[in-house]
């Protein structure tokens, strides 16, 4: 095995070679972030967030651990962002400042929520952010990139072919190859194509869908698909989740909608954010005769009204599951109603999703999702566009990208019968790889990991979440509860454990306010244990924070007889 150097040492200015450093997104899904570096001067090509998972307690977002980056002499000159979502995107405004305030480069849309995203994190006030138009270059550093037209699941995605002093790189961003785009704009195959005659060193590929077989599905058959849905449901209102940033699914439903004579409203503060951008970039038609106010869903007929909403992944103050539970201030699934479930299932989320549909169902609610009907398709591409990529580019060496360990030892062996010649390297985050004309190969290691964020207190590093129980300035409150489920009252409770809260807290006061909310709730949410958990959750961290100005991490024990 060659040894490896000590990142300190490493010569970043050394001549002759490019140096690649992924922070985010290789060996994981989400939190893209790739470090290119030549003579000193680099850029970086997507910032992008994770998610937390529910055990993660107090946790908003998780952002790339970028230390290295301010330790070490490399100047950063720009970030490239190849598309809006936010695990591409969404890190941006959280992380700007510390590495001092490059020029942002992305396309109209992507910066337009970006924007939106820094102006809620503080970050957005002398901000540099520069369009790029897809097929056109721009320069940066030592790097000129010519944005590349590829398809995805959203709008505006790009591809990069970027010229360097030793040679030209692709980066494929997140692809699919859709023959059929519903915009028109089709992957640029000839462009691709084009490149087997220009030398390319090296291909980093989205690996995300590296394990299903064939070709994707077109985003054009999906709209069909739901199309004959809409045609063929005439009872109850519709009601389809998808995600907010789907903006070309979102314009096919609301066609769909309109088509058959129902009137569209939005539901969820993300759909109604992207959906006003994606408008005033002229991406999104919305005819304002067809488009009607979720207060105003009850005063008509319910198979006149279709409700677009987010909510696809079960989460607990989603509007989705809020209408699960009869708990939705203005919307109420009846007997007759349809929720088309528009939306793939993400790892991890299967057991809440599962029980989001127990409770469509529970209020008379049909469930409709892609193992019924033809109603989503995947934005990544399958085996064999990903084969038809590197076949296209032929380059010298290969580095998969944007995938779990597995995914990306699956990619470099698709590589490897695609394109026999190729040299694969699978690396992880925090590998250096040093690209010469002739060689590439992993030569260090760098810091890396997650960042914790509680957007209200900061960051909270992995070491401070696991402490933050002992910890005298946030503290731990454990809420419990004795529900009687049939009834739907609290028989026992609520009754508290606070640890490391140095304030004296008005025990009866929050009692108070934690029945309040309590009553407040429809007969169906006081049943549901998830919803409980979370808004004794959210109204405790409130309390404290209205008492002493600090939120501490809630654990709710519900306890159901």
């Amino acid at each position: 095995m060659t040894k490896l150097t000590d990142w300190s040492k490493i010569d970043w200015k050394k001549k002759g070679c490019l140096y690649l450093v992924p922070l985010g997104g290789v060996g994981e899904i989400g939190m893209n972030l790739m470090v290119l570096a030549h003579q000193g001067r680099g850029i970086l090509i997507d910032c992008g967030v994770m998610f937390p998972e529910a055990a993660m307690l107090g946790v908003d977002l998780i952002v790339p651990n970028i230390q290295f980056l301010k330790e070490s002499p490399l100047q950063i000159e720009g970030i490239v962002l190849t598309h809006g979502h936010e695990d591409h995107i969404g890190a941006v405004a959280y992380l700007y400042n510390d590495l001092k305030r490059p020029t942002v480069f992305g396309t109209e849309f992507t910066l337009a929520l970006v924007e939106d995203r820094m102006r809620e994190a503080g970050s957005l006030s002398g901000a540099k952010l520069q369009k790029v138009k897809v097929k056109d270059s721009f320069k940066v550093a030592d790097f000129t990139i010519e944005a590349l037209q590829v398809t995805h699941s959203i709008c505006e995605s790009m591809g990069l072919l970027i010229k360097t002093p030793i040679g030209s790189l692709v980066h494929s961003g997140d692809f699919k190859i859709d023959r059929q785009p519903i915009d028109g704009l089709k992957f640029d195959e000839g462009r691709f194509a084009e490149m087997a005659d220009e030398d390319i060193l090296l291909l980093m590929s989205d690996s995300t869908n590296v394990e299903r077989k064939g070709w994707s599905t077109s985003e054009s058959d999906v709209a069909k698909g739901i199309r004959q849905l809409f045609e063929t449901i005439k009872d109850g209102k519709i009601i389809t989740a998808v995600f907010a940033s789907n903006i070309h699914r979102i314009q096919e439903i609301y066609k769909a909608a309109k088509d058959s004579g129902r009137r569209v409203a939005l539901c969820g503060r993300s759909m109604n954010s992207n959906a006003d951008i994606a408008q005033r970039l002229k991406l999104l038609k919305l005819d304002p005769e067809w488009l009607i106010s979720l207060s105003d869903v009850e005063d008509y007929p319910p198979e006149e009204v279709a409700i677009i909403a987010t909510g696809t992944q079960a989460e607990p103050r989603s509007a989705l599951y809020k209408m699960s539970l009869n708990d939705h201030p203005d919307v109420k699934l009846n007997d007759g109603d349809t929720v088309i479930m528009s939306s793939r299932h993400i790892p991890g989320n299967e057991r809440a999703i599962s029980h989001l549909v127990n409770n469509l169902y529970r209020r008379g609610a049909r469930v409709i999702d892609s193992d019924h009907a033809l109603v989503h398709a995947s934005g990544h591409a399958y085996q064999d566009e990903q084969a038809k990529l590197l076949q296209w580019v032929k380059p010298k060496f290969f580095f998969p990208v944007h995938g779990e360990y597995r995914m990306l030892v699956m990619h470099a062996d698709l590589a490897k019968d695609a394109v026999p010649k190729t040299h694969s390297v699978v690396a992880e985050n925090g590998d250096v790889l040093e690209l010469t004309p002739n060689a590439f190969r992993k030569i260090g290691r760098v810091p890396c990991g997650k960042i914790f964020l509680d957007e209200a207190a900061g960051d909270l590093k992995e070491e401070l979440l696991r402490d933050r129980r002992q910890m005298a300035h946030t503290g731990v409150v454990v809420v419990s509860v004795v529900v009687d489920s049939n009834r739907a009252t609290i028989i026992e409770g609520p009754d508290f454990d606070i640890r490391g809260v140095n304030d004296e807290i008005d025990l009866d006061a929050l009692k108070k306010e934690l029945m309040r909310a309590f009553r407040e709730h429809s007969e169906e949410a006081r049943r549901d244990a998830t919803e409980l958990s979370e808004e004794l959750r959210r109204v405790t961290r409130r309390f404290f924070y209205k008492a002493n100005g600090v939120k501490p991490v809630v654990i709710p024990l519900v306890y159901e007889i």
